[in-house]
């Protein structure tokens, strides 16, 4: 039995439980955490441009800005996420000079930012936000290219798709509504635009070159492709914001060395007929990860050929390279733009605080609770077919953590209650 009580926050830290907001008692700039992302532009963004009284932004912009920092709001939108959406808007609408000097790395034939968000950190009401952004500058402004009422939004799943439909100005409980991202009478403005919420997987080029067939198409056309993809949702659109959810599954593959020592990307490559970043790929991948990111960023790529993409915006809380993707393991992607990490948002009180045993009574040498899914996994049924039926691995889980759970949860009444 583990009797004695002993548990620390993770990282020593405890997290400050204050509202988050701008009238809120937050600092004027909020420190980032160490990080090797572009610093320049957080800093732009959440001291000079907003102190300045955003130079550049549009009326309609300055209004939607004003209405998500009202103090009386009564649902107060967090920091994280007004510093994201000022970030990214920024970046269409700040001061060229300034963004001009912002070192960002571009693989694709588009603008492609990444605004990096914890889990729990509220980005699909960050999206919304930018979404109403763009539409509405669009309604009030239409021949400038800079917005968008054609909107993209791919992700990685089924269940990730389901969850963002709450992006539909028409969906009931959408997020413009839920969280008043919309000022009073504007709202009709969203009810024209064109959404369309998909998985990755439909970004795979129709290719019948290899089937048995005695009538062969070959690899899809641009235009071909964008219209199979996207009339049926956002018709003949063009100029499209694409919104990347979970980003971290779209990325390029360093270019390999030649034996010259240039990479594919360059002019040794090119020369050869060798496929540049941004452009279309037909290569056999290598790995699921490596597929999924070279069909998500190919099926982009035909779109804007086709149709333009104005800008995407990616979104993730880890957007870092894999191993085997030809860049070093855990190397941030070279256009996040804003970076708030999840110990941010546990120093801040946005997420909760992970709790880590640091001590019991049991006399083995570590606190058993420190490794608990090493010690009880093992101990839980396996689904077989056909065998009688067993206590769920749920309710065995229960079981088997019970413990846990108590100690826990006794630990939070000593200090809170």
């Amino acid at each position: 039995m583990v009797a004695r009580r002993s548990w620390s926050r993770s990282g020593g830290r405890r997290a400050s439980r204050r509202a988050c907001g701008p009238a809120a008692g937050r600092p004027r700039c909020w420190k980032r955490s160490s990080s090797s992302c572009p610093s320049s532009t957080r800093s732009a963004v959440a001291c000079a441009w907003r102190e300045a009284g955003y130079p550049g932004a549009s009326r309609t912009t300055l209004d939607l800005l004003r209405y998500w920092a009202r103090p009386d709001r009564e649902r107060r939108l967090f920091f994280c996420q007004l510093e994201a959406a000022e970030t990214a808007i920024w970046l269409a609408e700040g001061p060229t000079a300034e963004i001009g000097r912002l070192p960002s790395e571009q693989q694709e034939r588009y603008v492609r930012h990444c605004l990096k968000m914890a889990t729990g950190s509220g980005k699909t009401v960050v999206m919304a936000m930018l979404i109403a952004w763009s539409v509405l500058n669009k309604a009030r402004q239409p021949q400038d290219r800079r917005y968008s009422d054609a909107v993209l939004v791919v992700c990685p799943n089924l269940t990730v798709k389901e969850r963002l439909q709450v992006l539909q100005p028409a969906t009931p409980g959408n997020f413009y509504e839920a969280f008043d991202v919309v000022p009073p009478g504007l709202g009709s403005a969203l009810l024209g635009v064109k959404i369309m919420v998909t998985n990755w997987h439909v970004l795979a080029v129709p290719d019948d070159a290899r089937r048995r067939s005695v009538v062969q198409r070959g690899r899809a056309s641009a235009s071909a492709f964008a219209n199979l993809v996207l009339r049926r949702e956002l018709g003949s659109k063009g100029n499209l914001l694409v919104i990347n959810d979970e980003a971290h599954h779209a990325w390029r593959a360093a270019p390999k060395e030649t034996a010259n020592g240039v990479g594919n990307g360059g002019a040794h490559g090119r020369a050869n007929g060798q496929a540049t970043a941004g452009a279309p790929e037909s290569v056999v991948s290598r790995s699921e990860e490596e597929e999924e990111a070279r069909v998500w960023l190919n099926g982009l790529a035909l779109i804007h050929q086709a149709r333009g993409v104005n800008r995407a915006l990616d979104f993730s809380a880890t957007p870092y390279y894999l191993s085997g993707s030809g860049h070093a393991e855990g190397e941030p992607f070279g256009w996040i733009v804003a970076d708030f990490s999840l110990l941010d948002a546990i120093e801040s009180g946005i997420v909760k605080v992970p709790r880590i045993p640091v001590d019991d009574n049991s006399g083995d040498p570590d606190p058993r609770y420190l490794d608990l899914w090493e010690r009880v996994k093992d101990k839980l049924p396996r689904r077989v077919r056909g065998a009688e039926q067993v206590a769920s691995r749920a309710d065995r889980m229960v079981d088997e953590v019970a413990g846990a759970l108590a100690t826990l949860a006794s630990a939070w009444k000593e200090e809170f209650a």
